[in-house]
């Protein structure tokens, strides 16, 4: 690809508040500049970066947080003119690969590849790997898709063989790119023996890395995964200490999805841990150890059932149940344009773009801003995301912050909610709220929301209490009386979670209002084919929305909106909530049956509850899994 002229961009907010996030994650895990850039950029541009005197794309400050360990997934992001305009192109390339409609990615990718990128190298590396994916798919040559990964990987880690003798820091991304670039060279004449010694090196690599807990399941599974193909066959030929040291691997690749609720790779991981115990039972028991022969006979058991529920409902809602590509590593969800979000709350609020700038900027600095002319200047931008109930912060989660151990503190406390464990989720609560600005609007409705939701679990208010609670939480950043019918609105991840909360103890009318409004809400992204994008959100609501249209008695729709759900979180290899939209419709069937005269098959509810049981325990929810199996 030839390179381009750098276009000359004026600071945002988003460089002034990524300025101060960088260096700060940077310097808690005492990593310098320079092992930082290594590749993309030198010490003194992200010494620039860290000053907030540079701008930087959206793109690249992926690529930076990255190796420092962090997952865009966590983050909502409102992204400028040119940052949307490059993420709306990438989800089109994403989407048309999806849709395997190869011609369309490729016209795109040229298109793509074509314009003056601000970072060459991290763009240009895109539009490279998702090539080799299309020509994966097409069942291309490996020489082509050898030197395809080659040209891709040497764009920010120009000397690859060094990493495996060097400290370097590198990107999940670029952790796949890397392995991608060694299998090719096996295929085109590399010895297998090194290939899997590499495999081995970026395990421990990933195992020891800064990476979150969800970027080491996206990418350690898929090592383990290659890593296993090219093992013997595990026969007589592999010691039982071999055989151990890959069970052992496999595991730990299990339990990082067990841990955030994710399948990828999950299903051929099974099957290879299947294979594995198999030999490894069979070595124990030739060798008279039958306790420890009995052990290994359960986990195979359990991994056997586990494995087949995952092939039967893959199949059942047409979802391949094999990981056909990579392009989940490249999906940057929840994304917004700063000018839509300008534009749709001040609509939401009914206020004059006069009204909005009074006192802050002109109404035309606006107008241009909401039309996606021109960017508005940071301070300005501020203050008026500020005015209409939006924090000013342009990448965040439902905590404004920049401590990272706040966050995982957050992961903690979610877990406990859902096992109802009251007593630790209000000390992880307690923590959260010593280390946060209680004085940022988003801040506040966070620990109101979670607050109520441990007072109602623990029977100290009413359900109606309840609803006032959630309501008073929601006006830190929403005070509007009235949002159902509304037709655009712009809500952030906690409002929504404000509104689904207080939607269950409402009086049934006002209940199925608020029921249609969300149903409209994802509906209009459905029809964008934006569904994905919103997943997380799309998951946590519409797990509400039907278990109260079930108590309303809308058991067809609600099990209609069951199955329509289920296959976009089984597509997007998610299974945290799986468990609840089967249990709603086993519950829902139930109930129709009942309304009928008749009973539900006692063998069909009790392998549901079974079923339900096994998925609650790949995702540890101790709660549900004993509810199921009572």
């Amino acid at each position: 690809m030839r390179k381009h002229k750098k276009r000359i961009r004026g600071l945002r907010q988003s460089d002034q508040d990524f300025a101060v996030f960088l260096k700060r994650m940077r310097v808690k895990v005492g990593v310098s500049g320079e092992m930082l850039g290594d590749g993309i950029l030198d010490v003194s541009q992200i010494s620039k970066i860290e000053c907030g005197v540079r701008p930087t794309s959206k793109m690249l400050r992926n690529r930076l947080l990255g190796r420092l360990g962090v997952t865009p997934d966590m983050y909502e992001n409102l992204l400028d003119i040119e940052d949307y305009a490059v993420w709306e192109q990438q989800q089109e390339i994403l989407r048309a690969i999806d849709r395997r409609d190869f011609q369309k990615a490729q016209q795109l990718i040229r298109g793509y590849s074509g314009q003056a990128l601000e970072e060459d190298s991290v763009g240009c590396q895109f539009c490279l790997m998702m090539k080799a994916e299309i020509l994966k798919l097409q069942g291309a040559d490996a020489r082509e898709l050898g030197s395809c990964y080659e040209t891709a990987v040497h764009l920010t880690v120009p000397e690859v063989e060094q990493i495996y003798e060097k400290e370097k820091l590198l990107s999940v991304l670029e952790i796949n790119t890397v392995l991608e670039y060694e299998f090719y060279r096996k295929e085109n004449g590399a010895s297998a023996e090194a290939f899997a010694v590499k495999c081995r090196y970026l395990m421990r690599y990933v195992e020891k890395s800064l990476y979150d807990e969800l970027s080491k399941a996206k990418i350690y599974p898929k090592i383990v995964y290659y890593y296993l193909r090219e093992l013997p066959s595990r026969d007589d030929r592999m010691a039982l200490e071999d055989l151990q040291e890959a069970l052992r691997v496999c595991d730990q690749a299990v339990e990082m999805l067990r841990d955030t609720g994710r399948a990828f790779y999950l299903v051929e991981l099974l099957e290879y841990k299947r294979e594995l115990l198999g030999c490894i039972i069979k070595f124990l028991a030739e060798d008279g150890k039958e306790q420890e022969a009995e052990r290994h006979q359960m986990a195979l058991q359990e991994s056997a059932e586990l494995e087949d529920l995952l092939k039967k409902l893959y199949a059942e809602y047409g979802i391949p149940e094999y990981m056909q590509d990579c392009t989940y590593l490249y999906w940057q969800r929840w994304v917004f344009s700063i000018g839509d979000v300008l534009r749709i709350r001040r609509n939401m609020y009914g206020m004059t773009q006069q009204e909005v700038c009074d006192g802050i900027c002109s109404a035309k600095s606006l107008g241009r801003a909401e039309n996606k002319h021109t960017n508005m200047q940071r301070e300005p931008l501020g203050k008026v995301l500020r005015r209409l109930g939006v924090s000013k912060e342009i990448q965040k989660t439902n905590i404004v912050t920049n401590d990272r151990e706040v966050l995982q503190l957050r992961t903690e406390l979610l877990a406990c909610r859902n096992n109802r464990e009251s007593a630790k989720a209000r000390e992880l609560l307690k923590q959260i709220k010593d280390r946060i600005c209680l004085e940022i609007p988003e801040n506040m409705q966070y620990v109101m929301e979670y607050e109520a939701s441990l007072d109602l679990m623990e029977g100290k208010i009413t359900g109606e209490e309840f609803v006032l609670r959630e309501e008073k939480a929601l006006q830190c950043t929403l005070d509007l009386k009235e949002l159902c019918d509304m037709e655009e609105i712009y809500l952030t991840e906690m409002e929504m979670a404000c509104i689904r909360q207080k939607m269950r103890y409402l009086d049934p009318a006002e209940k199925r209002r608020q029921i249609d409004f969300m149903i409209r809400f994802f509906e209009r992204l459905e029809q964008k084919y934006q569904l994905a994008d919103y997943i997380s959100l799309y998951e946590y609501v519409m797990m509400c929305v039907t278990s109260e249209l079930g108590n309303m008695g809308e058991y067809q729709l609600a099990t209609d909106l069951d199955k329509k759900v289920l296959k976009e979180v089984l597509r997007c290899r998610r299974l945290g909530a799986v468990n609840n939209f089967i249990y709603d419709m086993l519950w829902n069937e139930n109930k129709q049956k009942a309304g009928d005269g008749q009973q539900m098959e006692k063998e069909k509810m009790t392998d549901g509850l079974r079923l339900c049981a096994i998925i609650s325990h790949f995702d540890k929810k101790v709660f549900y899994e004993m509810f199921y199996l009572l």
